[in-house]
């Protein structure tokens, strides 16, 4: 933290100040430091070595997990835990790693029969408390076999009105390119679960197809999907359509927190559907009077600005009127006539100028600050009279974002802005390789060089891989963009398209984008609030049962008895809530909460009180996922290898084996069933009929005539129970997801080969990760509970068959004061345009990358 020397105009009286040395504030500070003490922030960073994978392949990645500053995390005993989640949330993998001065090298070995989709790795360490915390990195997973169906499709109209007709132009293609010519594809137009409309229709001799889809006039709240499929059903293609009854989500962000009466504003906005789509939207600012202010549109999909003038006793709204959230309309704050206003003019090499206005033209003590992550780089004392012009010596900031906040002399948050600080602080890294093109088995040098901002050689740490440039298809940040932007923004800028980029290319969009947004794991009301005693704040730490207790109006009931029953021992556990109605049981653990069950009732003993048990941070997670997925499921494409790459790697296009179909009905079906019923036999006998014989399920058809016959093998969760009923009996329906039943025999011996009756598949709603198979666990070596992370095979597991999409994957390599390093690359059978790329990171957070390209070909 240093002093200041500050320029303020005191525009009022024409009369200006000569700079002066200012005492740095130090209560703002001292708050950051107790806060983040208490509640040190890590942020995960994962590295794959591709984005598309095939079932079966190995995904490399690297973990980096920094501080509140960037810096990587010094803490020795940080747990790494990973897990791959499907697009539902549900966990498939996961594994834990030791994590070594903030970094771990790791490996997950994808299931053979993992069906094709996006699928999310997520990581996080063992203090995160938040999902906020969470690190998810998006996978593309594709069998890739040879005849498998493409489908390109593209609207008439973009956005689909509602009452109205569009038009989906479908083309059908194999993955090699080739028009799939009056082939039969079935169609499902729904809205949710909601069958809108169905049919059946061939494509033309190009493979083309015209499908008309009628909008209804209402939506229930779910996206609309056009589902594509052959008539077996074995392929399927979803569509999502944009239409004018999606709902939007748009948050309007008035520059410095503030809307002051009398003093013109800038608002930035963002626009995003219900799913987290950003949108584009226009329309215009009403007055109370239903009088157009000024026109609004968004300059970049999903993000905005205007001005209002803000007239004493008036109110505006933001009403949408073009076909995207068609008459949507959004309360813009009610200008205060107190309060200050804080703007940023203009900021270049020297200084960072701002605005500062109070309405009440009275003189004001107040304290400037400029923070990032939990330090304080810059602070200042000083008094405006009415209307103040500052500035801010840019030397002292540092790259990255910084939050400029304004407080009162008596510390109460007036104002704050954030800027962003591009000072070029990056490391070039240099990648030289030694050929152009290669033939299968032929290897080259590669040579790396890093220097600092000055050309000058440094050490660090490098990411090396070497990868098929067909395996990159999903666009992820690079380091220094995730840890400067990505990772302290709430509104990301992979979901705003050019947003900042270049970084320096367009300032005043990026000025925009950062009007609109705040910090994640920031808030000065948290931090000044926070005492280290707060029954929440010991419970983010320490994981145990806590929550909250409200009459029917939502509002907090101080000093309610709260009474915890443990459903499996009957003990019971009773503590009161504090003055902000919110209760901790310390000696209990969030892990066992659905042991449990609370009722709360008031001081005089009131009850119908209603107690909320705050979930745990594991148990957010699935849901958050089930989130976020549609951001990159609904815009997801299928990805035509060129003729060319498809004829020269036959091996990596394999035939898709025969499907076999379990004996049951459709998830959502089942779930309709389990809803509402209160046995868990009803619900498999409506599946697929059987009888009970020797306590034992036997399906309709599937009787012998032997006199110990057997029954169906029950698996929970891919833990198989046996075949007497009673494992089940006491299961509860609304517990279950879904239900799987076979007697095919390819399914039953998945499980076993002593079973010819069937396989009921029962999967909970809260299901537990399936342990890896057998396989698995003898590749796998661990250390307790620590997951050893693989090595990269140096060699092919079969020479003569290469088909490895990855030629080289070195996780953690250290470089010298040099700044030098070498290695070797050696081709393999697939013939394609690989990347080979290099990513740099020091202990500090200085971050850069450098990649070159070259070709194997025969």
């Amino acid at each position: 933290m240093r002093t200041l020397n500050l320029l303020v105009i005191i525009i009022f009286t024409s009369i200006v100040s000569s700079a002066q040395n200012q005492s740095p504030g130090t209560s703002p500070g001292q708050q950051i430091t107790n806060y983040f003490s208490y509640n040190p922030r890590a942020k995960v960073l994962i590295r794959t070595d591709k984005s598309l994978y095939k079932p079966g392949e190995t995904i490399w990645f690297r973990a980096l997990v920094t501080d509140e500053n960037n810096q990587l995390s010094a803490n020795e005993n940080s747990t790494l835990n990973v897990k791959l989640y499907d697009k539902k949330g549900t966990p498939l993998l996961q594994e834990i790693f030791r994590l070594n001065h903030g970094s771990t090298p790791g490996d997950l070995q994808i299931p053979e029969d993992l069906k094709k989709g996006i699928y999310f790795l997520a990581a996080y360490v063992s203090s995160s408390n938040s999902t906020e915390d969470l690190s998810y990195t998006p996978l593309k997973i594709d069998p890739e076999h040879n005849h498998q169906w493409v489908a390109e499709t593209v609207l008439k109209d973009s956005i689909s009105t509602s009452g109205q007709t569009n038009e989906l132009f479908v083309i059908l293609r194999d993955i090699s390119g080739n028009a799939q010519k009056n082939t039969q594809l079935k169609y499902q137009f729904m809205n949710g679960a909601e069958i809108i409309e169905k049919g059946k229709l061939k494509t033309d001799e190009k493979g083309r197809a015209t499908i008309p889809l009628t909008l209804p006039l209402k939506s229930n709240g779910e996206p609309f999907i056009c589902t594509l499929s052959d008539s077996r059903d074995d392929w399927t293609h979803d569509v999502f359509l944009p239409t004018d009854l999606d709902q939007l989500i748009i948050r309007l962000y008035p520059e410095g927190g503030n809307l002051i009466t009398g003093v013109p504003a800038k608002i930035g906005f963002t626009a995003f559907n219900k799913w987290g789509l950003p949108v584009d939207v226009e329309g215009s600012v009403i007055n109370r009077e239903g009088a157009p202010v000024t026109l609004v549109k968004t300059i970049t999909k999903g993000l905005g600005f205007f001005s209002v003038a803000n007239e004493s006793k008036q109110t505006y709204k933001l009403v949408l009127s073009g076909k995207t959230g068609h008459k949507q309309s959004f309360e813009i704050p009610v200008p205060n006539p107190e309060g200050l206003a804080f703007s940023v003019t203009k900021t270049d090499t020297g200084f960072v100028s701002a605005n500062l206005i109070f309405p009440d033209r009275q003189k004001h003590s107040i304290i400037l600050t400029a923070t990032q992550g939990n330090a304080m780089h810059w602070s200042a004392n000083m008094e405006i009279d009415a209307i103040g012009r500052i500035k801010i010596p840019v030397k002292n900031l540092p790259q990255g974002i910084i939050l400029l906040s304004v407080f009162s002399k008596d510390g109460n948050l007036l104002a704050e802005r954030l800027i962003f600080q591009n000072k070029r602080q990056e490391v070039k890294v240099d990648v030289q390789a030694q050929k152009s093109s290669l033939k299968p088995n032929e290897n080259m040098r590669v040579s790396v060089r890093l220097t600092d901002e000055n050309n000058q050689p440094i050490s660090g740490n490098l990411i090396v891989s070497v990868t098929d440039k067909f395996r990159n298809s999903i666009n992820t940040p690079e380091i220094n963009e995730y840890l400067q932007l990505e990772s302290e923004l709430e509104t990301p800028g992979s979901l705003i398209p050019n947003a900042f980029s270049p970084p320096s290319g367009n300032a005043a969009l990026m000025d925009i984008y950062l009007i609109s947004n705040n910090l994640k794991a920031f808030d000065w009301n948290k931090i000044r609030q926070f005492k280290p005693e707060s029954p929440t704040d010991i419970n983010a730490r320490s994981g145990r049962i806590s929550g909250f207790v409200t009459d029917k109006n939502g509002n907090r009931i101080n000093k309610a008895k709260v009474s915890l029953v443990n459903n499996k021992t009957m003990r019971l556990h009773t503590t009161t809530t504090n003055s902000e109605g919110i209760f901790l049981f310390p000696n209990l653990n969030q892990a066992n909460l659905d042991d449990f069950s609370a009722k709360a009732t008031d001081p005089a003993g009131k009850h119908g009180l209603k107690v909320v048990l705050s979930k745990s941070f594991e148990d957010r997670i699935p849901g958050f996922i089930a989130e976020i997925a549609p951001r990159y499921c609904f815009v997801n494409t299928d990805q035509v290898a060129d003729d060319t790459y498809f004829r020269n790697n036959p091996d990596l296009f394999t035939r898709e084996p025969r499907q076999s179909k379990p004996n049951t009905t459709s998830a959502d079906n089942q779930r309709r069933l389990l809803s509402t019923s209160t046995n868990l036999l009803d619900v498999i006998k409506t599946i697929k009929p059987y009888r009970i014989m020797n306590n034992q399920i036997v399906f309709v058809g599937s009787e012998n005539s032997l006199n110990h016959q057997g029954g169906a093998l029950i698996v929970l969760d891919g833990q198989q129970l046996g075949t007497d009923i009673s494992v089940i009996q006491s299961m509860s329906p609304s517990e279950i997801d879904h239900i799987n039943i076979s007697t095919n025999p390819m399914d039953i011996q998945r499980y076993t080969g002593l079973n010819s009756v069937g396989i009921i598949e029962i999967f909970q709603k809260k299901a537990k990760v399936p342990n890896p198979d057998n396989k698995q666990d003898t590749a796998n070596r661990y250390d307790g509970e620590y997951r050893i992370p693989g090595e990269f095979p140096k060699e092919p597991a079969n020479p003569k068959r290469d088909t490895r999409t990855t030629l080289l994957w070195i996780p953690d390599q250290e470089v010298d004061e040099t700044g030098t390093f070498e290695f070797s690359v050696t081709a393999g059978k697939v013939l394609s345009d690989f990347i080979i790329k290099v990513e740099y990171m020091s202990e500090n957070g200085t971050a850069g990358s450098g990649k070159t390209e070259f070709t194997v070909s025969k």
